[in-house]
């Protein structure tokens, strides 16, 4: 009969993929920003943004515009869940843009026996930034889409007779704490989305692993929405989306001088 974490949830469902989940960047991009500037019309009151993709960026996330979009929504009042990737124990760095500091990088867990255990595939933090937390993600019951490509590729995952479907990746990871997410706003709609993310690391429960696997644990619903919320702020350096100066390169193009001598723009080129 479990029907989901925050089955009473309104979904706003933001599709940007084709059928094999493949989009580019800018693509998501404009949807987040979609959701930033629609997230009060009509109603909808978009509080939770739920992120399970990542791109094989390595820029810094200073840098990286996909980090500057999920950051500006952060800043506009909107949890932003994001999962950590799935590239593996020793990928030694999370998946953009699950490498901006702000935003919660989820990655995926397991339990068995009462015991905690963490998938090899799911990617591990520096020391620096690592995952904020783990979560269910391994095997997790879901409606089964039928027909769809996911569908017809992995038919072994298909249960109850067809009617579920079976996935795991630190996507489901992170659907997991957004539903966590909504359900403490829905229990106190005046939390920030920092004091969201603290409630969740503070209660986190050990799953045995070294802070770059599993951050600070395993979520504890139950904790987090007993304990007090503190006035927590986070103070990371912003985020600028780009050293990229798109209206001066328009300029200079126009005019026939974006080059000058080795440089192009401003930057240097051998």
């Amino acid at each position: 009969d479990f029907i989901g974490v925050a089955p009473d949830a309104r979904i706003i469902s933001v599709k940007v993929a084709d059928n094999s989940g493949a989009v580019d960047v800018s693509q998501v991009i404009a949807a987040i920003d979609w959701v930033v500037h629609n997230r009060r019309a009509g109603g909808l009151n978009i509080r939770v943004l739920n992120l399970s993709y990542n791109t094989p960026g390595t820029q810094s996330e200073l840098l990286d515009p996909l980090s500057k979009a999920v950051e500006n929504a952060w800043r506009h009042g909107i949890i932003v869940v994001v999962s950590a990737g799935n590239e593996g124990m020793g990928s030694k760095s999370l998946s953009n843009p699950a490498t901006n500091p702000y935003v919660i990088a989820v990655s995926a867990a397991t339990k068995s026996s009462g015991r905690w255990s963490l998938p090899s595939w799911a990617s591990t933090g520096n020391g620096f930034r690592n995952p904020d937390v783990v979560a269910p993600g391994v095997s997790i019951k879901s409606l089964r889409n039928p027909s769809s490509r996911l569908d017809i590729e992995h038919a072994d995952a298909r249960v109850e007779d067809g009617r579920l479907f079976l996935g795991s990746g630190t996507s489901q990871a992170a659907a997991v704490v957004s539903g966590a997410a909504a359900l403490l706003l829905q229990q106190r709609p005046g939390l920030t989305p920092d004091q969201v993310k603290d409630l969740l690391k503070v209660t986190a429960d050990s799953a045995g692993a070294k802070p770059n696997v599993q951050g600070s644990g395993a979520i504890n619903l139950a904790k987090a929405m007993g304990r007090p919320a503190r006035a927590a702020v986070q103070l990371c350096l912003p985020a600028t989306g780009t050293r990229w100066n798109s209206i001066a390169w328009v300029t200079a193009s126009q005019a026939g001088v974006a080059w000058s001598g080795s440089s192009w723009s401003g930057s240097s080129w051998s």
